[in-house]
């Protein structure tokens, strides 16, 4: 098995390097990157690789080095390093050099400090989308598109739209970059006791349901849905949720590739959308102060019926999971093409692109990257850590898991279609999520819709 998938990788490699090579005609200068990763490599790998006795691979004097966000003491980290141990049991040779660390600031300057020395990591787990554009142009990432072709367990299970999200050829880099291994949805948790007290008998589905539940809600006593608006991103997460409902995923995707602005009518709508909820008074009267904490701090004493959240909220909705139920985003009845468009957060890995100057290298990585993709690994995040598999053929045990996290893969097999991630992920503009953020907080605060989407534009612009 070993001498095929060695055959199989040799063979896709031609395409990989004259992917690579095109890689290195583009902006930012792709050779100086390619010999600086090509140093990793080589660093990583003085040993000569052995053989066992018998000829079969051992991967002797390989050193794989991670650089990962998955670090500390949750679930996640713990489900990694679980990865991690299987893998080394299989292969004692090799060496796993693990340098992941939960703290973003560490982590940027870790991943830059790599780049500038020649020694990017061989794994790495850099978040967003649109933005990793800048390493494929430079060759500091790998195009994964040959080896997902030639690995059948990823190509026709791991979900397409998934793997669509991390193909930039929208942003002119034709390629699949990344491949995605956790997965967040962001749907309305709501507390079904308060949902009972205020006579409410079934969850809305459309908008206009959605303010009849509120008018209940607040008619018991009740704020609806607190946003703890102090947090921008917390407006910004709503706001996607908002677009993908009356424009679809594609508007996103547009405005990331500059096809779209920020401006257009149907976009600015979404902005004054959530004008008129604060207005109704459905997000109460001092949300603007009130942060993140406060607000899950709320919902949990009952304070408030509604949380529009990730799916990492499950884990902290333990003690209270039998009182909570899910429900989508509702939808615009004369937007329904658009009804099954929704929000996920994958998490993904990138490859370093020295390795396609090292195929035996090359071999070992991808399989132990593969693995957290794999259908028994998906099963653990499931089962561990909440998350939503990233692949469409994972059976899992309802008795096992959070009947939170049940309900919503219900939602998932019956009901969405399309995944969108941020709408800012699909801009090259790092800085747009901050920027995004502040014209949704002034909109709140005073500016009208339009003022505030035509200061995102307008930042956009100067940026470029």
């Amino acid at each position: 098995m070993r001498k095929r998938m060695m055959k199989k990788i040799a063979m896709l490699m031609a395409a990989v390097m004259a992917i690579s090579s095109l890689a290195a005609c583009g902006p930012g200068g792709g050779t100086e990157a390619k010999s600086g990763a090509g140093s990793s490599g080589s660093s990583a790998n003085s040993e000569s690789t052995g053989k066992s006795t018998d000829g079969e691979k051992t991967g002797k004097g390989i050193t794989i080095r991670l650089l990962t966000r998955m670090s500390g003491a949750d679930s996640g980290t713990k489900l990694k390093e679980g990865v991690l141990a299987d893998f080394q049991a299989k292969y004692p040779d090799i060496t796993i050099q693990d340098e992941s660390t939960n703290d973003s600031n560490s982590f940027t300057n870790q991943f830059k400090t790599d780049i500038a020395s020649g020694n990017v990591a061989d794994i790495i787990q850099w978040p967003g989308i649109s933005i990793m554009k800048e390493y494929a142009d430079t060759g500091v990432f790998l195009d994964l598109s040959g080896l997902i072709d030639a690995t059948p367990d990823i190509k026709e299970h791991v979900d397409a739209t998934l793997l669509e999200m991390m193909d930039l050829s929208g942003v002119g880099s034709p390629g699949t970059y990344a491949l995605p291994v956790t997965n967040q949805m962001e749907v309305f948790y709501y507390n079904k006791e308060l949902f009972k007290d205020a006579g409410i008998e079934k969850t809305p589905e459309t908008w206009d349901e959605f303010y009849e539940v509120c008018d209940k809600l607040k008619d018991s006593g009740v704020t609806p849905w607190v946003v703890g608006a102090s947090n921008a991103w917390r407006v910004v997460h709503i706001q996607t949720g908002l677009l993908y409902k009356m424009c679809g995923v594609e508007k996103a995707k547009e405005l990331g590739a500059r096809e779209a602005k920020w401006t257009d009518a149907d976009v600015t709508a979404t902005i004054a959308f959530i004008q008129d909820l604060a207005d109704r008074g459905i997000f109460g009267s001092d949300y603007l102060g009130l942060d993140y904490e406060t607000e899950k701090a709320m919902f949990a004493s009952g304070q408030t019926a509604m949380s529009f959240d990730g799916s990492w909220r499950i884990s902290e909705l333990g003690d209270m999971e039998d009182k909570v139920g899910v429900f989508r985003m509702p939808y615009f009845p004369d937007k329904e093409e658009f009804k099954d468009n929704d929000i996920a957060y994958p998490s993904q890995m990138e490859l370093g692109g020295h390795l396609k100057d090292d195929p035996e290298k090359l071999e070992y990585v991808w399989e132990l990257v593969s693995t957290f993709a794999s259908k028994d690994t998906q099963q653990r995040y499931a089962y561990d850590c909440g998350n939503i598999p990233v692949r469409s053929d994972v059976e899992l045990d309802g008795s096992k898991m959070s009947p939170l996290l049940s309900a919503l893969l219900d939602i998932k097999a019956s009901e969405v279609k399309v995944w969108g991630s941020d709408a800012w992920s699909y801009d090259t503009v790092a800085v747009l999520e901050d920027i995004v953020g502040e014209a949704f907080t002034g909109a709140l605060t005073g500016m009208t819709a339009e003022e505030a989407s035509s200061q995102i534009q307008s930042r956009l612009d100067a940026v470029d």
